[in-house]
Protein backbone atom coordinates (compact mmCIF):
# COMPACT_ATOMS: atom_id res chain seq x y z
CA UNK A 1 0.00 0.00 0.00
CA UNK A 2 1.53 3.26 -1.16
CA UNK A 3 0.83 6.32 1.79
CA UNK A 4 0.75 10.06 -0.26
CA UNK A 5 -1.28 11.60 1.81
CA UNK A 6 -2.05 11.08 5.44
CA UNK A 7 -4.99 13.27 7.17
CA UNK A 8 -5.12 13.99 10.59
CA UNK A 9 -8.27 15.49 12.65
CA UNK A 10 -6.95 17.63 14.97
CA UNK A 11 -8.98 18.79 18.19
CA UNK A 12 -6.56 19.81 20.94
CA UNK A 13 -6.91 16.65 22.34
CA UNK A 14 -3.62 14.66 24.22
CA UNK A 15 -4.89 12.34 22.20
CA UNK A 16 -4.85 13.78 18.99
CA UNK A 17 -1.64 15.40 19.97
CA UNK A 18 -0.60 11.88 19.85
CA UNK A 19 -2.35 10.98 16.89
CA UNK A 20 -0.13 14.28 15.22
CA UNK A 21 3.51 12.97 16.70
CA UNK A 22 2.38 9.34 15.01
CA UNK A 23 1.52 10.69 11.81
CA UNK A 24 4.35 12.99 11.43
CA UNK A 25 6.36 9.99 11.95
CA UNK A 26 4.60 8.16 9.27
CA UNK A 27 5.00 10.59 7.13
CA UNK A 28 8.52 11.16 7.27
CA UNK A 29 9.33 7.44 6.89
CA UNK A 30 6.85 7.19 3.64
CA UNK A 31 7.74 10.66 2.23
CA UNK A 32 3.95 11.44 2.49
CA UNK A 33 2.15 14.60 2.77
CA UNK A 34 0.19 15.81 5.60
CA UNK A 35 -3.44 17.44 5.58
CA UNK A 36 -3.83 18.51 8.59
CA UNK A 37 -8.04 19.36 9.55
CA UNK A 38 -10.00 20.70 12.47
CA UNK A 39 -13.39 21.07 12.49
CA UNK A 40 -15.58 23.85 14.38
CA UNK A 41 -18.32 22.27 16.16
CA UNK A 42 -21.17 25.09 16.49
CA UNK A 43 -22.84 22.86 18.57
CA UNK A 44 -20.39 23.08 21.05
CA UNK A 45 -19.88 26.58 20.38
CA UNK A 46 -22.78 27.94 19.93
CA UNK A 47 -26.34 27.04 21.88
CA UNK A 48 -29.51 26.56 19.50
CA UNK A 49 -30.88 30.16 19.75
CA UNK A 50 -27.31 31.65 18.76
CA UNK A 51 -26.97 29.55 15.64
CA UNK A 52 -30.46 30.27 14.46
CA UNK A 53 -30.31 33.55 15.05
CA UNK A 54 -27.17 33.99 13.21
CA UNK A 55 -28.29 31.93 9.82
CA UNK A 56 -25.18 30.62 8.99
CA UNK A 57 -22.51 33.46 10.39
CA UNK A 58 -19.80 32.21 12.31
CA UNK A 59 -18.24 34.97 14.43
CA UNK A 60 -14.72 35.53 13.66
CA UNK A 61 -13.06 34.87 16.78
CA UNK A 62 -14.87 31.25 16.37
CA UNK A 63 -12.60 30.52 13.31
CA UNK A 64 -9.36 32.07 14.70
CA UNK A 65 -9.68 29.41 17.54
CA UNK A 66 -9.16 27.04 14.70
CA UNK A 67 -6.58 28.41 12.66
CA UNK A 68 -4.89 28.99 15.77
CA UNK A 69 -4.96 25.61 17.07
CA UNK A 70 -3.50 24.11 13.41
CA UNK A 71 -1.32 26.89 13.28
CA UNK A 72 0.25 24.93 16.50
CA UNK A 73 0.82 21.78 15.19
CA UNK A 74 1.99 22.57 11.51
CA UNK A 75 4.77 25.08 12.82
CA UNK A 76 5.99 21.61 13.88
CA UNK A 77 6.29 19.67 10.81
CA UNK A 78 9.79 20.09 9.06
CA UNK A 79 9.80 21.90 5.12
CA UNK A 80 10.49 18.30 4.12
CA UNK A 81 6.67 17.04 4.87
CA UNK A 82 4.37 18.34 2.13
CA UNK A 83 1.43 20.30 4.60
CA UNK A 84 -2.20 21.34 4.07
CA UNK A 85 -4.18 22.42 6.63
CA UNK A 86 -8.08 22.98 6.71
CA UNK A 87 -10.36 24.23 9.18
CA UNK A 88 -13.93 23.67 8.08
CA UNK A 89 -17.39 24.55 10.23
CA UNK A 90 -19.63 21.71 10.68
CA UNK A 91 -20.17 18.09 12.22
CA UNK A 92 -17.18 16.89 13.00
CA UNK A 93 -18.14 13.10 11.63
CA UNK A 94 -19.49 13.96 8.32
CA UNK A 95 -17.75 16.78 8.14
CA UNK A 96 -14.07 14.94 8.53
CA UNK A 97 -15.56 12.45 5.83
CA UNK A 98 -16.53 14.57 3.16
CA UNK A 99 -12.62 16.19 3.99
CA UNK A 100 -11.36 12.65 3.14
CA UNK A 101 -13.69 11.99 0.30
CA UNK A 102 -12.50 15.47 -0.99
CA UNK A 103 -8.81 15.44 -0.90
CA UNK A 104 -8.42 11.33 -1.46
CA UNK A 105 -6.31 11.15 1.88
CA UNK A 106 -4.20 7.08 1.63
CA UNK A 107 -4.40 7.24 5.62
CA UNK A 108 -6.70 8.77 8.58
CA UNK A 109 -4.49 9.18 11.51
CA UNK A 110 -6.62 10.00 14.62
CA UNK A 111 -6.75 9.95 18.52
CA UNK A 112 -9.17 7.61 20.20
CA UNK A 113 -11.26 10.41 21.47
CA UNK A 114 -11.50 14.20 21.10
CA UNK A 115 -13.02 17.05 23.67
CA UNK A 116 -16.24 16.21 22.44
CA UNK A 117 -19.03 16.84 24.82
CA UNK A 118 -20.44 13.08 23.82
CA UNK A 119 -18.36 10.04 24.28
CA UNK A 120 -18.40 6.86 24.03
CA UNK A 121 -16.91 4.09 26.64
CA UNK A 122 -14.26 2.46 24.08
CA UNK A 123 -13.42 4.99 21.34
CA UNK A 124 -14.87 8.42 20.72
CA UNK A 125 -17.58 8.85 18.43
CA UNK A 126 -16.02 10.39 15.68
CA UNK A 127 -13.29 7.98 15.03
CA UNK A 128 -16.29 5.48 15.36
CA UNK A 129 -18.09 7.00 12.38
CA UNK A 130 -14.31 7.25 10.70
CA UNK A 131 -13.55 3.95 11.06
CA UNK A 132 -16.95 2.36 10.02
CA UNK A 133 -17.34 4.95 6.99
CA UNK A 134 -14.02 5.57 5.11
CA UNK A 135 -12.21 3.00 2.92
CA UNK A 136 -9.12 3.97 3.46
CA UNK A 137 -6.85 2.96 6.12
CA UNK A 138 -7.54 4.33 9.47
CA UNK A 139 -5.57 4.49 12.49
CA UNK A 140 -6.40 5.03 16.11
CA UNK A 141 -3.96 6.22 18.11
CA UNK A 142 -4.24 6.27 22.14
Amino acid sequence: MEIRKIMVPLDGSEESDRAFVFALDMAGRYHSSLLLVHVVDMNEKMNALDRVTMSGYVPAEIMEEGYKLIGRYARKVPPAVPLETLVRIGAPPQTLFSVWKEKKADLIVMGSRGRGSVESIVMGSVSQYILHHVTAAVTIVR
